[in-house]
């Protein structure tokens, strides 16, 4: 009888502490800061759903062991468990990093979107005068008609060394074509996975704040004027990341100084 009267005594604090509460949550740019408006935040365990608005800003029901799944179309998922602190403090921030990040500028050049029709196309230019009267670009009749014996009319071009020769066409093609530069991007973007994995535990808001002192509208501010980029972040070691931002730090402060005066 007892052992009842003592699970009844506790049954009201059990069933409170299961309750669900309001959870006030902001989710931002993990390198500019800048607030992510319309991400999806999905309650995995209650099947609840929120997005954010215009400042990143979104309220959603949680209970200690929840999971939210924050995204975004171009950003990484987020997976996150609702903890007792988190309940405590009835607010979390989340940081969304890019699922992708092109590593370099990309110049993309209008060519046919086939090789078949870039090969038509460049043989059946009309080079100006002054193209063919560029010095060393005439061809010798020797020349020409060594060219023709080996691989035709257009000749060939070296490759790299333990690379097969091309032709002038192929070699303009994957030099050139919007593809090719894309692929090599990825692949530079492949052999750096590791860095960019990384990026969020050796740069976030909270180092940011560490090392600044600053909150809310002002950090907003100050990440605007240092204005990071993912491919330098990714690229920089931790201990420079730090250097940067405490070097950044110093000229905002000597700017903010001229504008107050």
């Amino acid at each position: 009888m007892k052992k009842y009267i003592f699970l009844l005594l506790f049954y009201p604090v059990l069933s409170f502490s299961q309750e669900r509460i309001f959870l006030i949550g902001n989710v931002f740019d993990g390198v500019t800061f800048f607030p992510v408006k319309e991400a999806n935040i999905y309650n995995f365990s209650s099947k609840m759903y929120s997005f954010t608005d215009k400042d990143g800003n979104f309220e959603i029901l949680v209970r200690a062991g929840d999971t939210l799944i924050v995204s975004k179309q171009i950003y990484k998922q987020e997976i996150i468990i609702i903890n007792q602190d988190n309940i405590n403090k009835k607010q979390i921030n989340i940081s969304l990093f890019y699922r992708t990040i092109l590593l370099k500028e990309v110049f993309v050049y209008a060519l046919p979107e086939t090789y078949d029709k870039f090969k038509k196309d460049f043989a059946n230019t009309n080079f100006s005068d002054y193209v063919k009267g560029i010095e060393g670009t005439t061809i010798s009749d020797a020349e020409r008609t060594q060219y023709s014996t080996q691989n035709g009319l257009l000749g060939l071009i070296p490759g790299k060394a333990g690379q097969a020769i091309r032709s002038p066409i192929t070699f303009l093609y994957e030099t050139f074509s919007r593809r090719a530069k894309m692929g090599r991007l990825y692949q530079e973007l492949m052999d750096n996975q590791d860095e960019v994995d990384n990026l969020p535990l050796k740069y976030n808001r909270e180092l940011v704040m560490s090392l600044t002192g600053l909150d809310g509208e002002d950090l907003l501010d100050f990440m605007t004027f240092c204005k990071f980029s993912y491919y330098e972040l990714v690229k920089w070691s931790p201990e420079f990341i730090i250097t940067q931002v405490k070097r950044k730090y110093d000229d905002y402060e000597f700017y903010k100084a001229i504008e107050s005066n």
